[in-house]
């Protein structure tokens, strides 16, 4: 099998994405993938259950083993074939669509520089129209991922758990770090591959309303 498709379900999906996700069922055959599911874990506890298909610290390769890639949908995203298509398509083996997680229009994609978080307090994330004026694929140090494709060779370079929270300290700030971005700090570290950015392949985000 080709792709896992991996949707991490915290309590309920929107009734206004549930077709998609009927749809993205009726698209696995010709596409040679397969969905994965799990509700009611947070965080990183879910995406090593899904990367793992549950087997977790006893079975950790029980789904690598099975797949070339893992392809994360969370359960609040918008998307259409065409898009999921783009995604699947793009010669990667960490690569990812983006969206944004607010008003704000702040992208849920970032880069790690110490000296500018001590200076503000954060890290510096994408702006959609600095994504949007790019060109081309652009490799960043993290990503959300809502709607992002990893090889799973990557995986099987790694440790498990695959997903962790790392705990950094910077300057007089101490912060958690969000389990996909330390994924992808650990996979620079280990292989120096970064997730690369398609900055054509913008997602709806739904929250209360669609940003």
């Amino acid at each position: 099998m080709k792709y896992a498709f991996l949707i991490p379900i915290y309590n309920t999906i929107s009734g206004r994405l549930l077709p998609q996700f009927l749809n993205l069922q009726e698209w696995c055959p010709q596409l040679d993938g397969k969905i994965y599911t799990v509700v009611g874990r947070t965080h990183a506890d879910a995406r090593n259950w899904l990367c793992t298909d549950g087997g977790g610290f006893s079975n950790p390769n029980k789904l690598i083993n099975k797949v070339d890639y893992l392809v994360w949908i969370d359960a609040d995203q918008q998307f259409n074939y065409q898009q999921l298509n783009t995604l699947l398509k793009y010669e990667s083996q960490f690569c990812a669509g983006w969206y944004v997680k607010d008003l704000s229009n702040t992208v849920m994609i970032a880069d790690w520089n110490e000296e500018d978080f001590k200076k503000q307090g954060t890290m510096n994330f994408w702006h959609s129209n600095e994504v949007q004026k790019q060109k081309n694929p652009f490799e960043v140090d993290y990503c959300g991922f809502g709607f992002t494709k990893v090889s799973t060779e990557i995986l099987k370079k790694m440790e498990y758990p695959y997903f962790r929270q790392r705990m950094v300290k910077i300057g007089k700030y101490q912060e958690n770090v969000s389990e996909d971005a330390s994924f992808c700090l650990d996979v620079v570290e280990l292989t120096d591959i970064k997730p690369k950015i398609l900055p054509k392949l913008r997602i709806n985000h739904l929250k209360e309303l669609y940003i």
